[in-house]
């Protein structure tokens, strides 16, 4: 239904420089941000759109060209300048990065490219090996160090790790490398075996922790030394189920049904519990904003509801053969945008479904296009 108008809003934001986060092109979304331009890169990927491959070309090779000394891919690039992250650096850009190049490389048949990108490609592998620390194969990311930098997740995040996965195991493929391809495995083993309870007689990378930790129908959103985040991260457990990792889909499946049915809705929540005024982990948040305080209860990364990562559910539930629950959601964002008459807005609150943030985003456009698929 709005497909065609969500193509056009990527192609709009389409510059010299690569894919900008809006076509509204203005304050700080009139940047190549890592993230959002590989995003809506990969839905171009996906539909073959010739425009979009245009302008994802054009990004992957802008941040290449800023690519820090130790290998990191900045955040965002605008007029050739270049910024790694403001608080903290980003974690996940450097990963979407590689993601993308990768995937990227694979639909192309240009062997020039190909050349010329392998060693920053194996240069930002090398830059997420320095960041597990402590060289156990787990990548740490800071309070505020991925997409949700004014929440409260940290550590060794399920989100980051699987996109870490993603990246060596494209990287293997991509270039054929034995030694990456056995890495990745193993890592894609090691997320397995944390995030999630099961019988298997491994040894945890917190013993303590995991043995504490209550069994849940997803995986836990992250680790830290002081234990397990065991909310609900949709991002993490999309990217998880698109990626094959083993989940109990009915479990799974049910969870979503039921935390569909209290909010009384399809627009399901990035993360779940919602934090409120008062519970442990608001000290955390009241503070963490670099221009507004955005995340009040049910909004922004605090319980609101991104379709960018609804997408990616739709396409990882599809994946593991579930239909009926994409579907749901679909019609439900379909209904939200002929009813409100706003269309690819940010984020919705989860309480009233109010459509909130940044107008005509790449990055809800490209969620849109993966529902679609």
């Amino acid at each position: 239904m709005f497909r065609q108008e969500a193509i056009e809003i990527i192609r709009k934001a389409i510059t010299e420089e690569g894919i900008l986060a809006s076509a509204q092109q203005k304050d700080n979304y009139a940047r190549v941000w890592a993230r959002d331009s590989m995003m809506a890169g990969y839905a171009g990927i996906l539909i073959h759109d010739e425009e979009i491959l245009t302008g994802l070309e054009r990004s992957i090779l802008t941040l290449a060209k800023h690519q820090a000394e130790n290998g990191q891919i900045p955040s965002n690039v605008v007029n050739g300048k270049a910024s790694y992250g403001t608080h903290v650096g980003r974690t996940d850009a450097t990963a979407w990065w590689i993601v993308t190049a990768c995937e990227y490389l694979r639909i192309t048949s240009d062997d020039a490219l190909k050349s010329s990108l392998k060693k920053k490609i194996y240069q930002a592998l090398s830059c997420l090996k320095t960041w597990e620390y402590n060289q156990r194969g787990l990548v740490y990311s800071p309070l505020g160090g991925n997409w949700a930098d004014e929440y409260v997740t940290s550590g060794y995040t399920l989100y980051d790790n699987v996109l870490r996965y993603w990246a060596l195991k494209n990287v293997s493929e991509a270039y054929n490398d034995p030694e990456l391809k056995t890495v990745s495995e193993n890592t894609k083993n090691l997320i397995q075996q944390n995030f999630c309870k099961n019988d298997s007689n491994v040894a945890r990378y917190h013993e303590t922790a995991y043995a504490k930790a209550s069994a849940k129908p997803f995986f836990w959103a992250s680790l830290n030394a002081n234990g397990y985040d065991e909310r609900f991260d949709l991002a993490g457990n999309a990217l998880a189920l698109l990626l094959d990792f083993e989940i109990d889909m009915q479990d799974f499946s049910e969870f979503l049904r039921d935390m569909s049915n209290k909010f009384k809705h399809w627009m399901l929540p990035v993360f779940y519990p919602v934090i409120f005024p008062g519970d442990d982990d608001w000290r955390l948040l009241e503070n963490n904003y670099s221009y507004s305080f955005k995340n009040q209860p049910y909004h922004f990364h605090n319980g609101g509801s991104w379709p960018i990562f609804l997408g990616w559910l739709c396409l990882g539930l599809k994946k593991k053969g579930i239909k009926e629950i994409p579907e749901k959601i679909i019609t439900q964002y379909e209904t939200l945008m002929n009813e409100k008459g706003e269309h690819f807005r940010e984020f919705y609150s989860t309480d009233k479904l109010l459509p909130l943030g940044t107008e005509q985003l790449c990055f809800s456009a490209s969620g849109y296009i993966l529902m679609s698929l």
